[in-house]
């Protein structure tokens, strides 16, 4: 199950009598949701609070997340900062690295005394953990959001410019206020490169009051000197901030600071100006247009703190089918479920469909998708599965974007890095029944948020694609430029195929692979009959997960954009008595160098080939599949099979 019901104080029960806990209450239409987070020698605890669920007169009906049952002997660290320091340089090969923190951090139940350490690398901010007392990486947290998409619920192509109030102000002659105040970024160092460095080295309060006091800029969209940008942002952040506020009780530790007009594709939520603080950010499109004029953009950020706030930091994991994204695109599909509820509307960022990179949208969550033929290991694109369940939610009539707010935060309070879609959709279900319980909502009202969640897929979605039901699948790998045991990075996504009686092979196609030109090859472990089983560990002296193929069959190569590859029984012993063929992908590091890290995609398919030689397609019409016959050349699968090679291991 995704979480465990249990007794009020049974959490606590094995914690030393020095651990102390603080409680924050929040409520919620159910009752109220108490988050509890344990104190221990005056450090920060950088984990993710317990939380618990309370009817109205404070009797509780859910518990989910122990805290740690175990703390340390000593708050006295045995490796000190600088050695500390020095081990989290030479694991990130020379990325900066920001002077340790003492904190506590939680691992496997047991809580460490440890270094926090703010890492840029790999486009991003990372904190990375080195346990204080035998001075070992623990582990690596994502500490920034990054989206090259934008949501709206006004923007410059579906708005003229109004005159609003600015709430929450500070006296004052700039915009600071109660949850935010914005600035101007003036100096920066920023690598457009999809993983290049992103700081902000210096800003101000560029917008200035007229002698009213009123902020009446006019837009400059695409000037790097445009102060509309502040208080347009403000005013965005203001209202995604007070709603969570006065709804949920949800406020961030301090008014998060918000940064704009910047030359980078791109918005996010981490520390851009390296002060220990994570932040907001809007940068301006290489071809001019400003993601700060997008409140949607705004509202999808500001969501990522919300999540980490409940959840914690959610980004990636490792088990037995490989790296799972999961958790990162429940987090962006999370994001995405604000910026819906506050501005009803399927297609994400109309205002950035004026740029050359998108069309009309970046992000349309009004088709449906369903887990796991639309997983693509990315976070992004995965997280519209998530994203187009919640659009269904907002859409329909029964249930509305205000109920839709209830649940997603009721139930994004039950997640952590481990939560997996059936998870996630299953916390969905369970506030839902609470609230029927409770006599919240109608009858009819569970009914259709059980039909939304079941037509997702989520409940028992596994990352496994068949590709005999959906004519092919895109993937997404990425290469983070390292050698020896982790030269390989696998996907999170795996493939089956079922080898029928009539069938003598299962062909597989590669298309559109755009890794070769990158510095990267591309893997294909297969195995007979059972997925491909993968050692989920992290990588020494970084902590990222990471997880290593050790059961499989027969591993292909390729360093091509395209690649045919015939799989039978002189492939695989064992192929004429088997009943389905798995796969699992990995990318290969060529050349590029250590934490030069770059994305890549591909498209796969599978058909049976017919002893006869004619391939076998499924197609799904109306419910049935319909065989449909081709003829396949001899000459040019002998030639494909001399020329690529295939690498046989014993399980």
């Amino acid at each position: 199950m995704w979480l465990s019901a249990w007794l009020i104080g049974v959490a606590w029960a094995s914690l030393p009598v020095s651990v102390q806990r603080d409680q924050a209450v929040r409520h919620w239409r159910g009752g109220r949701i108490v988050h509890e987070t344990p104190q221990w020698a005056n450090l920060p605890y950088d984990g993710v609070a317990s939380v618990r669920f309370e009817s109205s007169d404070g009797s509780p009906w859910l518990s989910a997340r122990q805290l740690p049952a175990i703390f340390p002997d000593s708050s006295v660290p045995s490796v000190g900062e600088e050695r500390s320091h020095e081990t989290v340089r030479k694991g990130w090969h020379g990325a900066s690295v920001g002077r340790g923190t003492l904190v506590v951090f939680p691992e496997n139940g047991r809580a460490h005394l440890s270094w926090r350490h703010q890492v840029q690398a790999l486009g991003g901010v990372w904190s990375v953990y080195v346990d204080a007392h035998n001075g070992a990486v623990i582990a690596a947290e994502a500490e920034s959001w990054s989206i090259r998409a934008m949501i709206y619920e006004t923007n410059a192509v579906d708005s003229d410019v109004g005159v609003v109030d600015l709430n929450g102000l500070y006296r004052g002659k700039s915009l600071r206020g109660e949850y935010a105040f914005a600035t101007k970024c003036t100096d920066w160092r920023i690598n457009p490169a999809p993983f290049g460095e992103r700081i902000c080295l210096d800003w101000t309060f560029a917008a200035k009051p007229g002698p009213q006091g009123d902020f009446f800029e006019t837009p400059k969209e695409g000037d790097l000197d445009d102060p509309f940008a502040q208080p347009n942002v403000y005013h965005h952040v203001d209202t995604i901030a007070r709603w969570a506020d006065e709804r949920y009780d949800l406020v961030l530790d301090y008014p998060i600071h918000v940064m704009t007009n910047f030359p980078l594709t791109n918005a996010f939520f981490g520390d851009f100006d390296e002060d220990g603080d994570r932040d907001l950010s809007f940068g301006i499109s290489d071809d001019g247009f400003n993601f700060a004029y997008d409140a949607d953009v705004v509202h999808h950020e500001y969501g990522h703190a919300l999540v980490r706030l409940l959840a914690g930091s959610m980004w990636m994991q490792a088990d037995s089918l490989g790296i799972d994204w999961t958790p990162g695109a429940l987090n962006e599909g999370a994001a995405d479920s604000f910026a819906m509820v506050l501005n009803p509307d399927p297609l994400l960022a109309e205002g950035m469909g004026r740029s050359d990179r998108w069309d009309q949208a970046i992000r349309n969550h009004e088709p449906d998708r369903v887990c796991p033929d639309d997983l693509q290991a990315q976070v992004h694109r995965s997280g519209q599965i998530w994203g187009s369940m919640i659009w269904n939610l907002v859409d329909d009539p029964l249930v509305g974007p205000e109920l839709v707010g209830d649940l997603v935060v009721a139930a994004v309070a039950t997640w952590d890095n481990g939560t997996n879609w059936p998870d996630a959709a299953e916390s969905v279900l369970t506030m839902a029944a609470r609230l029927l319980e409770v006599g919240e909502i109608s009858a009819s009202t569970h009914e259709a948020i059980v039909g939304h969640i079941e037509a997702s897929g989520m409940l028992d979605c596994e990352r496994i694609i068949d590709l005999e039901l959906v004519p092919s699948m895109t993937q997404v790998l990425l290469n983070l430029g390292l050698s020896g045991e982790y030269e390989r990075l696998a996907g999170g996504v795996q493939f089956k195929r079922r080898i029928t009686p009539e069938s003598s092979a299962i062909r597989l196609t590669v298309r559109d692979f755009n890794g070769a030109d990158q510095g990267s090859g591309l893997a294909l472990y297969l195995r007979l009959d059972a997925p491909v089983e993968h050692e989920a560990t992290r990588i020494e002296g970084i902590g990222l997960h990471h997880a290593i193929p050790t059961k499989y069959d027969a591993v292909i190569e390729l360093d091509e954009e395209q690649g045919v590859f015939t799989i039978d029984q002189s492939v695989v012993s064992g192929f004429d008595n088997a009943s389905v063929l798995f796969g699992s992908l990995a990318s290969i590091n060529r050349n590029r160098a250590p934490l030069d890290a770059d994305y890549m995609s591909l498209r796969l398919s599978a058909v049976a080939v017919q002893r006869s030689n004619e391939i076998v397609e499924s197609t799904t019409q109306t419910g049935c599949t319909v065989a449909k016959q081709r003829s396949s050349p001899l000459g040019i699968v002998a030639v494909l099979l001399l020329l690529i090679p295939v690498i046989k291991r014993d399980t």
